[in-house]
């Protein structure tokens, strides 16, 4: 039996940093609501498919550095943002894609 927190765990737990950057990122520079959503059900569809036992765990993850990323950058005007509103609706909303994709992710790889 493995072990909760393996190798494989570790690199896809820094796989979700690095896809919770590009989420935020894509929030601030989308002109609409859209790219964001996108990317963000795309990186947690890959999440999913990367740990389809543990995906919840890292779509968790996902949430979390995206709001902190999205705070961070907005209280230190570090990336201007191409629509305010659309760009928070965007960021604090990536919850819906994170779960649904990881699931998704997570279901496709166990049925192949």
């Amino acid at each position: 039996m493995l072990t909760f927190w393996n190798k494989n765990f570790t690199r896809d737990v820094l796989i979700t940093l690095v896809t919770s950057a590009v989420v935020v990122v894509s929030c601030f520079y989308g002109p609409t609501v859209h790219m964001p959503f996108l990317v963000g059900m795309l990186t947690a569809v890959g999440l999913g498919w990367l740990q389809p036992r543990k995906g919840w765990i890292l779509a968790i993850e996902q949430i979390v550095l995206i709001a902190i990323f999205y705070f961070v950058i907005d209280a230190l005007k570090l990336l201007p943002a191409f629509d305010v509103d659309a760009t928070q609706f965007s960021a604090l909303l990536q919850f819906f894609p994170a779960f649904t994709g990881s699931f998704l992710g997570g279901f496709i790889r166990r049925s192949f």
